[in-house]
């Protein structure tokens, strides 16, 4: 019995290493956008799948991954999807609102 707790911990092991070294392997070999990169979301009607694509590019800068701003471009949000949009850049800082038309402009002098 002590030999399968033995094989299963050598196992266990081996693969915590090896998850080790593809993170590691990662951070060395990934590009990482600075702040002159932006993420724009384009935001219309109600705003759906909005958030789900703001948490998403969120979990990636919290692995590391992305050190660049989330725009969301207002390109015909409704009242609705407009409170939405507010609600995500008031909870998280790193999210921008910003008109679709004034874009070039928010772009050019960041």
């Amino acid at each position: 019995m002590g030999t399968f707790w033995d094989a299963a911990l050598a196992l266990m092991c081996i693969l915590g290493l090896a998850l080790v070294g593809c993170w590691l392997f990662g951070l060395l070999l990934r590009p990482l956008p600075g702040r002159e990169a932006k993420v724009i979301l384009t935001g219309r009607g109600e705003g759906e799948d909005l958030e789900q694509q703001v948490r998403s590019f969120l979990w990636l800068r919290g692995l590391g991954l992305l050190r660049c701003p989330i725009i969301i471009a207002d390109a015909g949000l409704t009242p609705a999807g407009w409170e939405l949009a507010l609600r995500l850049t008031a909870r998280w800082p790193e999210v921008i609102l910003w008109p679709a038309s004034d874009l070039g402009d928010y772009i050019l002098w960041t």
